[in-house]
């Protein structure tokens, strides 16, 4: 029989000695988890005392800073723009002149029902006859509203502000159409914004847009399960995302229907804010959290002190000689980052914070020079490349 090379015979018994260390190494780390998994699935990572204090319930949606008054200006008259007289950001008082139209063809029309009026009083002081005169009146009051439509034509070749505010948008320009309508609508949003328009047209948008920037206010979208849970009169705080600030809000309006957030059906709900702190502009991002529900007075622990069921719950009490127990408490309110116990437990008690395995990061496999695991790891490889039984090498 031929005898091995000495070479083998000695990278075999590295390989054996590796693999029975290793192996043994395993062991003990199973022998720590088992003893482990005897003791619970949880580490107590830090402790918290019960205390009297508040526990709040808060609903968070994402918003918008808006304006609580709009108002959109359009022109009566269509013609071609000749002067606009203000610009983006300038400040407005109601009635002053915002831009005007050539006003040629409503002065022409203005002329001929002047004249038309005239010719139908002179045919009225001439009728005899009562038919005569029956026909003349006629003419005489439809004369008399072809001009009034003919003066409001000329007045509407004027631009002027429907409200006090601050011009945001400017939608034409000079030498454009001025797009007029002799239309007009004014009133209040579904939210309880007040909103006023002039002399509306197809642009949605209108020829110039004015806000009032003094009465800033934040919509926001709260999704359909959390819907239930606000009213008008309940409290939140608005936070800024760009500008590193809060405001105390109350919230005033809540969408009668329901919208849309991608695939989620949303409400949408009005807050007024306490304060506006600087820096706050029109159409700004902000995270609004909404308390639905809050006690105050109660005895407190943190939510991760207590493992809750229904109405029940189980906590670790740790006593002055660090013993731990378990003991069951009745909740209350269960708050965003506290919970409410309504009995089992003492002011100055000492309890749990637990973390569960669940939350631990680890895999639990015991990683190798080369790459392979034990037992059930994908590598098994050893040093050098040499394949352990149950690897992959």
């Amino acid at each position: 029989m031929r005898k091995p090379p000495p070479s083998l015979l000695v990278n075999g018994g590295l390989a054996l000695v590796l693999a029975a260390g290793a192996g043994g190494s395993y062991l003990l780390l199973r022998g720590d988890a088992a003893t482990a998994e005897d003791t619970g699935s949880a580490q107590v990572a830090s402790t918290a005392t019960a205390a009297t204090g508040t526990v709040t319930r808060t609903v968070a949606a994402d918003g918008t800073v808006t304006a609580a008054t709009t108002a959109t200006a359009e022109f009566e008259t269509s013609g071609t723009v000749t002067a606009i007289e203000v610009a983006v950001g300038d400040t407005v008082e109601k009635g002053q002149t915002l831009a005007v139209v050539d006003d040629a063809d409503a002065q022409r029309d203005l002329e001929l029902a002047e004249d038309d009026l005239d010719a139908a009083e002179e045919s009225l002081d001439r009728a005899e006859t009562d038919a005569e005169t029956e026909t003349a009146e006629d003419a005489v009051d439809e004369a008399e509203a072809a001009v009034e439509e003919a003066e409001d034509a000329v007045d509407g070749t004027v631009l002027t502000a429907p409200a006090d505010g601050t011009v945001i948008a400017v939608n034409g320009t000079v030498g454009g159409s001025s797009g007029g309508s002799s239309s007009s609508s004014g009133g209040s949003d579904s939210m309880g914004g007040e909103t006023e328009s002039t002399d509306s047209s197809s642009s949605s948008d209108g020829f110039i847009q004015i806000a009032d920037l003094t009465d800033l206010r934040v919509t926001a979208a709260v999704a359909e399960a959390d819907a239930a849970d606000v009213a008008v009169g309940q409290t939140g705080t608005v936070t800024w995302n760009a500008i590193d600030a809060t405001s105390g809000a109350e919230l005033t309006a809540v969408a009668p229907t329901a919208g849309s957030s991608g695939n989620v059906a949303t409400y949408d709900v009005t807050l007024t804010l306490d304060e506006l702190p600087e820096q706050v502009r029109l159409g700004q991002t902000v995270t609004v959290a909404i308390t639905v529900e809050e006690v105050a007075d109660v005895l407190t622990v943190p939510t991760a002190a207590v493992e809750i069921s229904g109405d029940t719950g189980t906590v670790t009490l740790i006593g002055d000689d660090g013993t731990q127990t378990e003991a069951t408490v009745q909740i209350g309110l269960e708050g965003d980052s506290s919970v409410e116990i309504a009995s089992g437990l003492a002011e100055g008690d000492t309890v749990a914070l637990v973390v569960t395995d669940e939350e631990d990061s680890g895999t639990g496999e015991m990683q190798f020079p080369g790459g392979g695991t034990f037992p059930g790891g994908s590598g098994g490889q050893a040093p050098g490349g040499g394949g352990f039984p149950g690897g992959n090498g």
